[in-house]
């Protein structure tokens, strides 16, 4: 199995404060480098940004490929990539340009993640073709893979969202055919849709293992009895999951430092990041301490699903949720494993969480849980070989 980080960067502003202190966003996208820096250095294998736009105070990352192109030049083994760009608004062209030059730049570690976006955040750029944003997605996607694939001049597109003409994109991709592709999925039951396309799947599991598990089983039974139909020119049959949390050296000291932060992550999470997308003034971390406070629920408001309400309500201990030490964290990562997850990627920074904090449970990882784990990769990719036989189509992975 494979491990990883995820970054979604977190700058919340102090308690009735308008703004950010001096240098508080350079201080955060700076310390996220370093620490992917630092999750290189210890072996992890990937790093995946999200994309996100008009989330202050929840997600400071609308410019992923900056960033990516920034670990390119200070990184050297992990793979990275966007997870995902949002395909739905981005021009497909610029998409292929910004990827291929991340891969040029770092040697061929790119991973290519795209997707249509939430809604809410993307409706300014689709306005009235937002109901058709996932089909609008695979068509961008497609035509950023295919210029990704192209040896020589890419021959152009003439459908109904685009029409751009023949052109030779450059730079080309330094992977061939193109980078592992991806896709993400925060709801249970989209696995066979994303095996369907031949695509890698980051999978957003809070309920546990036992939903991993069931997610894997039909992502799997859907590439051996098909139809598959690969968006490129081959399938990345892989399925990662997240885990959201912290370590520490022991259980105790873990809540200590983490319980606030995930439960801010989970409140922006389960709808308080876009009940007020359209308010510019919106201010996440009071609307946080009202709701603890009990003087209001701004996700009520905006009528958010009672079940994102009562996830929200307890998600600092739902079962996708760790903040422990290394024993626990051992003993969840084994029921990821029996699940044959190809990849657990870590989510730790959240809220206010220290640094220094992120940076020691990123050690206690790399020393104290994932070396067991190595130790049994031969095994699980015996499991994966016997998964593809039958499969009659060529692969295009990095698992």
């Amino acid at each position: 199995m494979k491990f990883g980080v995820f970054y979604n960067p977190m700058v919340p502003r102090a308690p009735g404060h308008q703004d950010w202190d001096p240098g508080q966003e350079r201080r955060a996208i700076t310390e996220m480098i370093e620490q992917i820096r630092f999750a290189d250095s210890l072996g992890f294998d990937y790093a995946f940004l999200g994309e996100h736009h008009f989330m202050p105070e929840y997600a400071h990352n609308s410019a992923t490929e900056v960033l990516l192109g920034a670990l390119a030049q200070t990184t050297t083994t992990i793979r990275i990539g966007p997870g995902i760009v949002h395909a739905s608004h981005n021009d497909p062209i610029r998409t292929a340009e910004r990827i291929a030059t991340i891969d040029q730049l770092s040697g061929g570690r790119v991973e290519f993640g795209f997707g249509p976006g939430t809604t809410q955040e993307i409706a300014p750029w689709l306005k009235d073709d937002l109901a058709r944003k996932a089909e609008r997605s695979n068509a961008s996607a497609q035509v950023s893979i295919d210029i990704l694939a192209s040896t020589g001049v890419w021959p152009g597109v003439h459908d109904e969202f685009f029409d751009f003409p023949a052109g030779n994109v450059v730079p080309k991709s330094f992977q061939a055919p193109h980078p592992p592709l991806w896709t993400s999925t925060s709801m249970p039951g989209a696995a066979p849709g994303v095996a369907a396309r031949g695509l890698g799947q980051l999978m957003l599991t809070l309920a546990g293992p036992q939903a991993v598990a069931a997610e894997i089983a039909s992502y799997w039974e859907t590439l051996r009895t098909g139809p598959v139909r690969p968006m490129g020119r081959g399938i990345n049959p892989a399925v990662f999951t997240f885990t959201i949390g912290l370590l520490a050296p022991t259980d105790e000291l873990a809540d200590q430092r983490a319980r606030e932060g995930v439960e801010f992550f989970g409140f922006g999470l389960t709808g308080g990041a876009m009940a007020r997308i359209d308010d510019p003034e919106h201010h996440l971390w009071d609307a946080f301490e009202d709701f603890k406070a009990g003087r209001g629920d701004i996700r009520q408001d905006a009528g958010t699903p009672p079940m994102l309400l009562e996830m929200g309500a307890r998600f600092a201990d739902l079962p996708g949720t760790m903040m422990c030490g290394p024993q626990r964290a051992r003993e969840f990562t084994r029921q990821i494993e029996a699940t044959h997850a190809d990849g657990l990627l870590l989510n730790q920074q959240f809220g206010s969480t220290r640094h220094e904090h992120l940076m020691e449970s990123l050690e206690i990882w790399a020393t104290e849980v994932i070396p067991e784990f190595r130790e049994r990769e031969a095994e699980h990719q015996a499991w994966r070989k016997q998964q593809l036989d039958g499969i009659d189509l060529p692969v295009v992975t990095s698992v």
